[in-house]
């Protein structure tokens, strides 16, 4: 019984440019998130996807992180919450 190779989707890449302050050249860094969608097994059970997110400089990958579904949610709950706060706090300073 073989594996077959993880199928993920891309469904997000943020890229950020900036100045190299010690070059002077411009580089780019990157965020990609991607998707495996949840598969059923030849024994019959459904393996939870998965949700991958990669960071690279460049044309290279720094780092990748793994998710299950339920970091995946904790990791949005977390975002939403700290765009919430910002909100808050950006509508207080300009009502002062």
């Amino acid at each position: 019984m073989g594996t077959r190779p993880s199928n993920y989707e891309r469904r997000l890449q943020i890229k950020h440019f900036f100045e190299d302050r010690s070059t002077g050249q411009t580089r780019r860094t990157w965020l990609e998130i991607q998707f495996q969608p949840p598969e059923k097994s030849e024994e019959g059970w459904v393996n939870e996807g998965k949700v991958r997110l990669t960071l690279g400089e460049d044309r290279d990958i720094k780092g990748a992180f793994l998710l299950s579904i339920s970091e995946t949610a904790r990791l949005i709950k977390a975002l939403e919450l700290i765009v919430e706060d910002h909100e808050l706090e950006a509508a207080r300073l300009w009502r002062e």
